[in-house]
């Protein structure tokens, strides 16, 4: 795709490209916030958000397609953004690939120190996070970009730099990070707030500090739950650590079969992309109670810990664990850092 002129950019074609993942609306009012913005191009890209928030990728995916002819910069990055998102659930490379290279010949029509620019790159910074293709991050220009973007997009942009800080192994500085940014940022910011609290929610549990994960994660679901908004659970799946079925599985069951289908799906096809960008070979063999037992087993925890964690016997741990070092040749727990992420 060429780099379009997209003419002098006026404050329609600069309005933000993601207007519902940093929109301020209340818990329960997703679907009015979007019905209610005044720009076409806006509410159709919040609409189109909040179908994949719900875990409608399909509709979504269809809807922002619908979005890449406008001659609209903020209509053609979200479509581009969001496509490349939905491809990544749908384990689609290819598509992935080109509408990803396609953001980022659009942002090279902009002076460096554009706010637009700095807010384009900070979403591509993200998709290289969410696909943990990660080595070509620079981590200097990484947190200049979080702390100038506008402020209306400063939450999303710690969320982004936390998780960055996360993935790399700083958990204490993530954790402050994110926690600083819940507690300065404008409310509501409802979709970063669930972004930030399992974040959070995740640091805690590296640091064992069950009771605080819980917390985090219980207030994520309570954001979440009134407007259906599924798929940040299913994103954040493997940092979990088996969280969704400690708080979820049996309070509010109908839900956790739709994350749980959910987050298999995008685990699927997240590990087939970060597979063939990274050329690592993490597996998606194991079933969603093998998968927590390895994560929890990799971290750290007993098996008599894993049991108590699970709501499982401690036979039922051993049990998973045979067939975890079966299913993937290995002998030791060690050996699941090549195998689990």
């Amino acid at each position: 795709m060429a780099p379009q002129s997209f003419g002098s950019l006026d404050s329609s074609a600069r309005l933000n490209p993601l207007v519902l993942t940093t929109g301020r609306f209340s818990p329960g009012e997703a679907a009015a916030f979007c019905a209610g913005q005044t720009d076409d191009v806006q509410r159709r890209i919040g609409e189109s958000e909040l179908l994949y928030y719900r875990g409608d990728i399909a509709a979504a995916s269809h809807q922002f397609a619908d979005l890449s002819d406008l001659e609209n910069f903020s209509g053609s990055v979200a479509s581009l953004l969001c496509r490349s998102v939905c491809a990544l659930a749908d384990g689609n490379v290819h598509t992935l690939l080109d509408n990803y290279n396609s953001v980022k010949l659009l942002r090279g029509i902009l002076p460096a120190d554009d706010p637009l620019r700095k807010m384009t790159d900070m979403y591509l910074l993200y998709f290289n996070i969410l696909t943990l293709n990660i080595r070509d991050i620079h981590f200097p220009q990484f947190g200049v970009n979080a702390f100038s973007v506008p402020d209306s997009l400063k939450p999303m942009a710690f969320y982004i730099y936390a998780h960055y800080l996360m993935e790399i192994g700083d958990v204490g500085r993530a954790i402050g990070m994110a926690e600083g940014a819940l507690i300065f940022a404008e409310k509501p910011c409802t979709i970063t707030e669930i972004n930030l609290c399992l974040l959070i929610s995740s640091g805690y549990m590296l640091r064992a500090a069950w009771d605080k994960a819980e917390y985090y994660f219980r207030h994520a679901w309570e954001l979440a739950a009134p407007d259906g908004l599924l798929m940040p659970f299913a994103e954040h799946r493997r940092m979990l650590f088996g969280m969704l079925e400690k708080c979820l599985r049996y309070e509010h069951p109908a839900a956790y079969k739709q994350i749980q289908e959910l987050a298999n799906s995008y685990h699927k096809h997240w590990v087939f992309v970060h597979n063939a960008l990274t050329g690592e070979q993490i597996t998606d063999s194991l079933t969603g109670i093998e998968y927590n037992v390895a994560k929890l087993a990799k971290i750290g925890m007993a098996n008599q810990e894993i049991a108590d964690f699970l709501g499982i016997t401690v036979n039922s741990v051993r049990a998973h664990l045979r067939h975890i070092f079966n299913k993937l040749g290995i002998e030791s727990r060690k050996e699941l850092t090549f195998h689990v992420i």
